[in-house]
Formats: structure tokens, C-alpha cells, sequence
């Protein structure tokens, strides 16, 4: 396949993701609890490019002026002027001069990503290699010498820098691809409502909630009680309390900052209020609703923060922020229209041109 067709399709493809999730949050301005998704995109591996019969000396060993580091805590950033580093991907091996790395859990070199609420992300299973495969060190403390070489505890373990054959003049990548979506999971602006059974969260921390089958989570606290009494949700599903559902009679009754539900000035209930420290693996499901993905345990831990009766949290959506992604994807998408219609005409020019022969 035409490699400019290939790359200017996925462009394409991938803008007008871009431009549905984009729709998507600004459709959701005014919803509460709402949080607005973010997606991430990657590239395909670059690949060495390489001049057929070339003749020409281009000795990458004699053009290399050496590694540049920089740290920053656990992170490094690399910079070099010839040869690559190498970097395994999940859809083969990818060729850079500039890479991004930490160590992770296990003592990978592994590149790393920051996902939709800014926290840095090492299971994109990208790892760098040397030239004995992937690079396991035993400490984090690790030092990179001009020459690429890793050094741990006074040893170099392995060498970054992969210098290919004399006719490689560079890289090319067949275009990009969806990598994932994040949810961003900062706190929108709370609003006051007056309404006692309104509930918003100051903090990181979901309302757990029960749908008849499994248990459900979200932040859109505007909860009201069903005939029965009980605390649910707009779509009647059950609120929970730490003894099952919660059931409300009369309106006597406060609920303080820590959710804690009193009546004749004892405490009947709480609130199931958590927070979830894999938030990755949250999904949502529609109104307004989380649930974690199959087969993964929700990790979840005590909520730290506080609850506001009468308050309600709007969405995280930035208007002006989402208008202008909007105009550049719309403009990304425009330039790469234009350039598959090049493509396409210079493909049927070569066509036109051979069958003249």
C-alpha cells in the first residue's frame, strides 16, 4: 500500500476521533459530575530508512558527539545527534533520537506517558533496549555516560546507543494510531443548591452506588428517596451506606462533611464513600456512572475528603479549552484531506505514465 495514502488515512481516522470526544465533552458542559475524556494517540514504530546502492560515506560513528542527559528525579531525558536508541513496542521495534524513560516496579528502562489527570503512566509495555535486549537494573540509581553506557553500582550493565549501517538516512513511521482514552478526574466547580438531598465531594472519591446486579460508582450526587424511602440515584439506582442501601424517613436527619448520616443525634449510617486508586481501569457506562473493567479488582481506599450537603459538582469540561482543540483537529483534519487528494493524484499519474510505456 502507498505509504502516503496509509499515513494521511490514519490521520484522518484519528481526528475524527479526536473530533467525538472533543463533541462529546462540550455536549456535557452542563451535566453534573461530569468528566471529560482525553484521547491519546501514538505513533506506529519509526522505522530505519535506508538509501538503495548508496555510495555515499555516512559513518554515524564519526558524526556522534555523544549522549545527552538530563534528569529530573526518577525520569531522564535523552538527546543524541547520531545513531538511535531503540525501543520496543508492542507493534515492534521503534527507532529515536529522543526518548523519555524511567525505571519501573521491576527494574525495566521503560518509556513512560502522563495520562488525562497528569500522572505519569509506565504500562504502555514500551521498553528500552540495548544491545542485549531489554535493560533490567537492580537500582534506581543509575548514572548514563556520554557513550550511552548504563551505570549501576560502578558496572555498565548495557549500552543505549544502536549505530545502524552507513546508507540508514533516518526514520519513517506509517502514520498513527489510537492508543487509549483517559478520563480526567479533576474536581469540577461545586455548586450550591439548597437541595438537602444534593451531595457533592470535595476530594477524590466516588459515591458507590448498587444497579440491582453489581456495584457502580459516580460523583453525581443529586440523589432523591424512592417510595420506599430509600437514597438512590437519578436513574433509581440504590445509594449505599455501609449496612446495604440507605433508607431515609422524614427529613430529620443531617449528614455531616464526613458522611456520616445522624438522626436523634445518633449516627444510623454512612455514607459508602471511597476513592479508587486504579482509576485507569474506571469505564464509564452512561449516566453518569463508573464501573472497573472485567476481570481487574477495583483497588479502592478510605475517602479523605469532604462531603457537602446541598452542593452539587458540575462538570470539568473547559469550554474555551475544548473550542480550541476543535479548531486545531478540525485544521489537522483539512491538511490531511488535501494531502491524500495529492497522493491520490500523483498515484494516478504514475499509472497513467506506465501504462504509456
Amino acid at each position: 500500500m502507498n505509504r502516503g495514502l496509509y499515513t494521511s488515512a490514519t490521520s484522518l481516522l484519528i481526528n475524527q476521533k479526536r473530533m467525538d470526544t472533543i463533541s462529546n465533552n462540550l455536549a456535557n458542559i452542563n451535566t453534573t459530575g461530569f468528566k471529560k475524556d482525553l484521547l491519546i494517540s501514538e505513533s506506529f514504530p519509526e522505522v530505519l530508512l535506508s538509501k538503495i546502492n548508496d555510495t555515499v560515506d555516512m559513518d554515524n560513528h564519526r558524526r556522534f558527539k555523544g549522549v545527552e542527559v538530563q534528569k529530573d528525579g526518577d525520569f531522564y531525558k535523552l538527546n543524541i545527534n547520531s545513531g538511535y536508541f531503540k525501543i520496543k513496542t508492542p507493534d515492534g521495534i521503534s527507532y529515536t533520537r529522543e526518548m523519555r524513560f524511567t525505571i519501573d516496579e521491576e527494574g525495566y528502562l521503560r518509556t513512560y506517558y502522563k495520562d488525562g489527570n497528569d500522572a505519569i503512566k509506565t504500562d504502555g509495555e514500551n521498553y528500552v533496549l540495548g544491545r542485549n535486549g531489554k535493560i533490567k537494573v537492580d537500582s534506581k540509581d543509575i548514572d548514563i555516560d556520554s557513550k550511552g553506557n548504563i551505570i549501576s553500582n560502578g558496572k555498565i550493565i548495557d549500552n543505549l546507543v544502536e549505530f545502524p549501517q552507513p546508507n540508514v538516512i533516518g526514520t519513517i513511521s506509517s502514520g498513527v494510531k489510537t492508543s487509549r482514552v483517559f478520563i480526567n478526574f479533576n474536581q469540577g466547580n461545586i455548586v450550591e443548591t439548597g437541595n438537602n438531598l444534593d451531595f457533592a465531594l470535595k476530594g477524590d472519591g466516588f459515591f458507590k452506588v448498587y444497579d440491582g446486579e453489581k456495584i457502580l460508582y459516580t460523583r453525581d450526587g443529586s440523589f432523591s428517596l424512592n417510595d420506599k424511602g430509600e437514597l438512590v440515584t437519578t436513574e433509581g439506582y440504590f445509594v449505599l451506606g455501609k449496612y446495604g442501601s440507605i433508607i431515609l424517613e422524614g427529613s430529620d436527619f443531617t449528614i455531616n462533611e464526613n458522611g456520616e448520616i445522624i438522626k436523634d443525634g445518633e449516627v444510623i449510617d454512612k455514607l459508602d464513600i471511597v476513592d479508587i486508586k486504579n482509576k485507569e481501569s474506571l469505564r464509564k457506562k452512561g449516566y453518569n456512572l463508573y464501573k472497573i473493567e472485567d476481570n481487574i479488582a477495583p483497588e479502592e481506599v478510605p475517602f479523605n475528603g469532604q462531603v457537602l450537603r446541598g452542593y452539587l459538582e458540575g462538570s470539568n469540561v473547559e469550554s474555551i479549552k475544548e473550542m480550541v482543540n476543535m479548531i486545531s483537529v478540525l485544521r489537522n483534519y483539512e491538511a490531511s484531506q488535501r494531502i491524500l487528494k495529492i497522493q491520490d493524484e500523483l498515484l494516478g499519474k504514475v499509472v497513467n505514465d506506465i501504462a504509456r510505456i
